[in-house]
């Protein structure tokens, strides 16, 4: 970039007419408006497309236009703020976008009451009917609506030292991008963060029609990546290990050694014995989450569950017989059953049989039902439903119609047989949590 093209800005010194003092810096050589528009549109580009932190935009720039003076943090955030405030960047209304709906706090009273939470987060959200025919259009957008709200709620809880683990799932998924989005250049600055998956991995791409970020997989791992990053001073694991083992003792083996071991049980009970005030760890030393972030998941057959949408991928092919059976008993359930909406449910990719399931399917295709969910349980890698009792803070996020029973089922912990809660705060919309009330008024179970 030539010289030429930049005016230098006087001292005021200089104005004032006399010589700058010795070793006095003086101001920074003020950039032209054609360039300060380029490089205002060129950091906007990569903060908002390519979703580049601000460390990473200041390496960039510094790598590929060495001429730049005085090029620090300071220059990167003003020139950002220059394309938002100076039509650099133009923003697009899309009437059907999701949006930040008020809390109804009416109902998440009555959600506490029903259901003996700690807390719950209703968003107000008119009905979503099908578009266009597509029920998983209307669907995603709740999920997205939903991590948006928990966004905010966790926001307001996240403590210094927190140790957060994180399921797999849509809503999940979209809570922590929208905590990355609302602290792109302003970092929670709370110090000694960890952030770990708390299940394998899928990679397969679920249903969804937004953003090209929500085209990946939308597994704890990549979560906590988004997550992480909305930090000033955090420590990541990735659990980098498949949702599912080939034989239960392969999955006993993968726990014992190397980032597995952060989801040992056997290693959480002894941490929990033997130390239980936190302390400063190494990469695999093993720590309780004391808060986890979790979806209720529902393996509807025509929804973009990821166990639906990625049946055929590598890391499901030791279960995948076992899904497949799953889904055409779902299909069956739906069609001849059509009281059940919902017959299996997940947490941290684990299954369950819902109450609703349990209580009115016939017995032996209830036995059969049981049997595949056992089989694919036994050898998954991911925390189970005692380890979960172990978080002192579990936040679920989840809803849409289809989740309601699975939700229900979570919330009724004592009739699915479950020492404890599984979930202490619920983040869900208006209408499931309508409906949560209603059954419990009803008390069908």
């Amino acid at each position: 970039m030539p010289q030429a093209n930049r005016s230098v800005s006087t001292t005021e010194s200089d104005v004032a007419g006399r010589p700058s003092a010795p070793g006095r810096r003086g101001r920074r050589p003020a950039l032209d408006a054609d360039e300060r528009r380029r490089l205002a549109a060129l950091i906007a580009r990569m903060v908002l497309v390519d979703g580049r932190e601000q460390k990473e935009v200041l390496q960039h720039l510094k790598q590929a236009e060495p001429d730049l003076p005085h090029l620090d943090a300071s220059t990167v955030s003003r020139l950002y703020r220059y394309a938002l405030d100076s039509g650099i960047v133009r923003v697009f209304i899309d009437e059907a976008a999701p949006f930040q709906p008020p809390r109804d706090e009416t109902l998440e009273r009555e959600l506490v009451v029903a259901y003996g939470l700690q807390s719950a987060i209703v968003a107000e959200m008119p009905p979503t009917p099908d578009r266009d025919g597509e029920p998983m259009v209307a669907d995603d957008l709740v999920q997205r609506v939903l991590g948006q709200v928990a966004a905010v709620y966790l926001d307001t809880i996240f403590r210094q030292n927190e140790v957060i683990g994180l399921s797999s799932g849509r809503a999940v998924f979209y809570t922590c991008e929208s905590l990355f989005q609302s602290h792109i250049f302003d970092k929670r600055n709370l110090r000694g963060i960890r952030v770990m998956s708390l299940n394998g991995s899928i990679t397969a791409t679920p249903w969804s029609v937004q953003s090209p970020n929500a085209r990946v997989a939308m597994d704890a791992d990549a979560s906590a990546s988004w997550l992480a990053r909305a930090f000033a001073d955090v420590a990541q694991v990735r659990l980098s290990l498949p949702a599912a083992l080939a034989t239960p003792a392969d999955v006993t083996s993968s726990l014992q050694h190397g980032p597995g071991m952060m989801i040992s049980p056997q290693l959480w009970e002894q941490r929990l014995r033997s130390q239980p005030a936190l302390a400063p760890v190494s990469d695999y030393e093993v720590v309780v989450p004391t808060l986890a972030l979790v979806g209720v998941g529902a393996a509807h057959p025509d929804s973009g569950h990821r166990y639906i949408t990625g049946c055929s991928e590598p890391h499901l092919e030791p279960v995948r017989e076992h899904m497949v059976r799953l889904i055409e008993i779902a299909r069956a359930i739906h069609k001849h059953h059509l009281d059940i909406g919902c017959a299996v449910g997940d947490i941290c990719n684990r299954l369950f049989v819902t109450l609703t399931a349990q209580r009115t399917l016939p017995e032996r295709l209830l036995a059969e039902l049981e049997r595949c969910v056992a089989e694919i349980n036994c050898r998954l890698v991911s925390v189970s439903f005692d380890q979960l009792q172990m978080i002192p803070k579990v936040v679920a996020v989840a809803g849409g119609k289809t989740k309601v029973e699975a939700i229900r089922s979570v919330l009724e912990w004592a009739k699915m047989g479950w020492r404890q809660p599984l979930v202490h705060d619920l983040v869900t919309d208006s209408q499931t949590a309508s409906h949560l009330i209603q059954a419990k008024h009803i008390n069908r179970w």
